[in-house]
């Protein structure tokens, strides 16, 4: 995409976004930016990780905004394509201090380098491994949290001989990573049996799983992000394959799943679970079940749909930058400061940054299943 399109784009996206005339901003508001997945294979996270930040930047501006100032939120569209990010990036970085985004690793690493540049502060919204930089963040704890929370259920089921399907990129590189940390950390009880990898948006997988059902796996692990999970779980039904399915928190979200409500996997189709998942089922027992609840009661309420992790994620990423901007920090390297001095307790749990950690909420060793039209159920409890 050429610069001068990417700003012509942003003009109308902001115009949208912002519900004034011209997408401008003043001295009255703080703008932030997002760059966001709201359409292409991502969009089933992006969409509701918008709708987190909005539901935090309403209720501060509904209370009146910060010292009299509004946050005016600037969006733009990152159409699950990291070039498009990257442009983006670049037209937010004049201005201002913080960007969330994008949704997807692979976006998260496009923009990274240039928000960097411009000392602009990046909350990304993904779950995958990076690179810690002063002005780099991330609200989902990475993909090697996976390893804690996933072995006890794995121990739990008897599952011993894994097969991962993953796509071609920085997502299913993060989600065989845990696996392989897993066989790697027992490999008396836990072997990686067959590996395959797609392209993102590929419709058709049925080599690549034959391969999978000919090394007889008890558990087939999906590493995939948005809608990449429909093929693999099309084509285990399609051979007949009865084994349990494992999908990556990318892929665990209703409007992911949703064309499978009606051809799950005979096996079951399972997927690690922050407490935001399965709101209606978090026991008192949680420090922070207060705020799921009260968090899933207003998501609901305002977007008439069950919130997720990558909301819930995005709700406290918006919720610690208008904390620091109500401590008076204002540049991107004040507010990365004041992440990393106070701890903070939201949806998903405990934040505790520091200038070598700047990974989200750490992710419990819950499991939930999907079952259609039902929504998610809780599978497996180790706290």
């Amino acid at each position: 995409m050429r610069i001068t399109t990417a700003v012509a784009a942003a003009t109308i996206a902001l115009t949208a976004a912002c519900g004034s005339p011209s997408g401008s901003t003043s001295e009255d508001t703080i703008p932030l930016g997002v760059i966001i997945d709201k359409t292409g294979v991502f969009a089933s996270l992006g969409v509701p990780a918008l709708n987190g930040v909005r539901l935090a930047i309403d209720e501060i501006n509904d209370a009146g905004g910060i010292n009299g100032r509004k946050i005016d939120l600037l969006v733009q569209d990152g159409t699950s394509d990291p070039a498009v990010a990257a442009a983006a990036a670049r037209t937010l970085s004049s201005k201002v201090q913080v960007a969330f985004g994008t949704a997807a690793g692979s976006g998260c690493r496009a923009v990274q380098p240039i928000l960097d540049a411009a000392k602009v502060l990046q909350y990304c919204l993904s779950p995958q491994q990076f690179t810690l930089t002063p002005l780099f963040f991330w609200a989902l704890a990475p993909v090697s949290g996976y390893v804690p929370a996933t072995m006890p259920w794995l121990k739990a089921k008897g599952y011993h001989r894994i097969a991962v399907i993953g796509q071609n990129d920085s997502t299913g590189d993060g989600y065989l990573s845990v696996f392989s940390a897993i066989a790697k950390s027992d490999p008396v009880n836990y072997q990686i049996v067959d590996t395959e990898r797609f392209d993102s948006g590929a419709t058709n997988l049925e080599t690549q799983m034959t391969k999978i059902r000919d090394a007889r796996p008890d558990v087939i692990v999906s590493g995939t992000s948005g809608d990449n999970v429909v093929p693999v779980v099309r084509a285990i039904n399609s051979l007949g394959m009865t084994q349990p399915v494992w999908v990556g928190t990318g892929s665990a979200t209703i409007n992911s799943l949703s064309p499978l409500a009606n051809d799950l996997p005979s096996g079951g189709l399972f997927a690690n679970a922050y407490w935001a998942d399965i709101p209606g089922q978090v026991p008192g027992s949680v420090p922070y079940a207060g705020k799921v609840t009260s968090f899933a009661q207003a998501y609901s309420a305002k977007y008439k749909q069950q919130p997720v992790a990558e909301a819930a994620g995005s709700y406290d990423a918006a919720t610690q930058i208008i904390d620091a901007l109500k401590s008076k920090a204002t540049t991107g390297t004040q507010i990365a400061a004041y992440l990393q001095e106070n701890h903070f307790t939201g949806v998903l749990g405990d934040y505790t940054f520091s200038p070598t950690v700047h990974q989200g909420a750490a992710l419990p060793p819950v499991m939930m299943t999907y079952q259609g039209t039902q929504g998610f159920k809780l599978a497996f409890s180790g706290s």
